[in-house]
């Protein structure tokens, strides 16, 4: 194939301005649509955590008899909404057949290979004019039962494999919070993992976008897709609310909103939106770190002098509405787990869509069409694979080569075919 001179990136997240931006930088002409605005999606609430050492796919071993107990349970940190499982149901059946051993290694060393440099890209991107809050603050990984921490950790060895630093054991009680004052007491048992960086996530969308600009790129806000026109077997243009955008490639990249987009092109991606919550607080101890309370699955992050605290996977259909009483759940669950908060209401109370695949793994692949692509299924690690994804997904579209990277998250897995390895470094 001759190399595209056009390209048309569907969404303005962190994933389709990561791939835009790499497209861009092989000399592609570039036009990014977003329904909204740059970065609204959910990639403004989240951690911004860049956390390649957190490797694990969402199914693991044993999450099938929890979800069970889950299905009508609206407190529990994996909820899913009764109204929708009828709909939801083919999917959440393919969601447990992963939910084993084998799966998950296969998972865990699937996304290790993706994220390995991260770091790396982000320090380059800097480098090259992208502006944006970083922080280099390491993790904590805490939990009230010290037996609960030492089986979180338990699930990070297979990271030392990768290169990653894993704790040999870890710290409790005066120790722990000496390491991180602003655990309450209550909390007493933890580790810390070094290889760990965050950003602020809408900084982070805003300095890809205006860096984009400058680079040439256009950046359409507020224009819908509301169709696609074929010719010769290929993908021709894309029919939005203004009009018609013609390119010689295009991908979807539109987090959980993929979905219905693929399908009016008869293509099911099997990406579900699982909603998650966030708001701010003011702590009258800020983190050192990020942390990680792996006993109520909720994450903290210091940003400035507010922390925002984040949890939940709600699989209630694609809607961000905010349900208050999970709301006040994560409240309850993390306002123990620190010093006092200082008084008043929490701030910035928001919930988004994370796109969620079967196995965990994102979707990073032709589809339908010799010239169509796809950049979905992130779920919780959009931060973290999306510049990666971005610069593998922009070698696959401007060669028409596949990386041997992006071998284990092809579409077709979902089909029946799995266990695609990514290639050794």
């Amino acid at each position: 194939m001759s190399a595209p001179r056009t390209a048309v990136v569907i969404g303005g997240g962190v994933a389709g301005l990561c791939s835009a931006y790499y497209l861009r930088q092989r000399d592609v002409d570039v036009t990014v649509l977003e329904a909204d605005t740059v970065g609204s999606g959910a990639s403004w609430g989240n951690g911004g955590w860049v956390c390649p050492a957190q490797a694990g796919p969402l199914p693991e071993p044993g999450l099938t008899w929890y979800g069970l107990r889950s299905l009508l349970d609206r407190r529990s940190a994996l909820y899913f909404k009764p109204s929708k499982l009828p709909a939801l149901t083919p999917w959440l059946l393919k969601f447990w057949t992963y939910c084993n051993a084998r799966d998950h290694e296969h998972g865990v060393r699937s996304l290790a290979s993706l994220g390995r440099d991260v770091f790396d890209l982000v320090e380059e991107m800097r480098q090259d004019g992208v502006e944006f809050e970083l922080h280099r603050q390491g993790m904590l990984v805490a939990a009230r039962e010290p037996a609960t921490a030492r089986n979180e950790l338990s699930k990070l060895q297979p990271m030392r494999a990768f290169g990653y630093e894993i704790p040999d054991d870890i710290v409790v009680d005066g120790d722990l919070h000496a390491a991180e004052p602003a655990l309450g007491d209550d909390v007493r048992g933890g580790f810390e993992v070094h290889q760990h960086w965050h950003v602020r996530p809408d900084s982070f969308t805003a300095g890809l976008a205006a860096a984009l600009r400058r680079m040439g790129v256009e950046i359409v806000e507020h224009e819908h897709v509301t169709g696609f026109e074929r010719s010769n077997g290929r993908l021709a243009s894309v029919r939005t609310s203004n009009g018609t955008r013609s390119a010689d490639v295009f991908m979807l990249a539109a987090g959980a909103w993929s979905t219905p987009l693929a399908r009016m092109l008869g293509v099911n991606l099997r990406v579900e939106a699982g909603k998650g919550y966030s708001f701010f607080v003011r702590p009258t101890v800020m983190p050192r770190h990020s942390i990680l309370l792996a006993d109520v699955h909720v994450g903290c992050t210091p940003l400035g002098d507010q922390m925002r605290i984040g949890g939940t996977m709600e699989f209630s259909g694609l809607n961000t509405d905010l349900d208050h009483r999970r709301i006040g759940d994560i409240t309850t669950a993390a306002r123990g787990a620190f010093q006092p908060w200082e008084p008043g209401d929490i701030e910035q109370a928001w919930a988004g869509m994370r796109p969620i695949t079967p196995d965990g793994l994102p979707t990073l692949d032709r589809i339908a069409l010799p010239n169509l692509y796809v950049a979905s299924g992130y779920a919780m690690q959009g931060v973290t694979l999306a510049p990666p994804a971005g610069k593998a997904m922009a070698e696959f579209m401007t060669t028409g080569r596949r990386p041997e990277l992006l071998a284990p998250f092809g579409a077709a897995r979902l089909d029946g075919r799995r266990h695609q390895e990514p290639a050794r470094a």
